[in-house]
C-alpha cells in the first residue's frame, strides 16, 4: 500500500471555492487505476490567514502511482494552478506501508 499524502496551504479567502473545487477533484483522483480511497484532514495548527488541510490517497502498488504521476498529474495540478493561482500552495510525499500495529498486538504486521 502506498499513501500519496498533498498537504495544502490555502489562503482564507479563497478556501470556500478551494474545497468546493476538491471535492470533485479528489473524486476524479479515485477513477485513476489503483487509487482505493482518500482521506481529507484538517490541520489543526492553522496559520492566521491560511487554511491547512491534508488529502491522503491511498493507491494499491508503486506502479499505478507512478503512472499517474508520470501521464495524469500535470493536468490535474494544472487545473488547481489555474483557478487559485498562488493562493494555494501543495507540497507532496510519498509513504510506502510497511508495518501495521494494533493496540493490545505486540507483533508487527507486514
Amino acid at each position: 500500500m502506498i499513501l500519496y499524502e498533498v498537504n495544502l496551504s490555502i489562503s482564507n479567502e479563497i478556501a470556500d471555492d478551494y474545497m468546493a473545487w476538491l471535492k470533485p477533484h479528489i473524486q476524479a483522483m479515485l477513477k485513476f487505476e489503483g487509487f482505493i480511497k482518500a482521506e481529507l484532514y484538517q490541520n489543526t495548527e492553522q496559520e492566521d490567514d491560511k487554511t491547512n488541510i491534508v488529502a491522503s490517497y491511498y493507491v494499491d502498488n508503486e506502479d499505478n502511482l507512478q503512472a499517474y504521476i508520470n501521464e495524469m498529474s500535470a493536468d490535474m495540478r494544472a487545473d488547481g494552478i489555474k483557478r487559485f493561482g498562488d493562493k494555494c500552495v501543495a507540497t507532496r510525499r510519498i509513504l510506502k506501508l510497511t508495518n501495521t500495529y494494533t493496540s493490545g498486538d505486540n507483533s508487527a504486521h507486514i
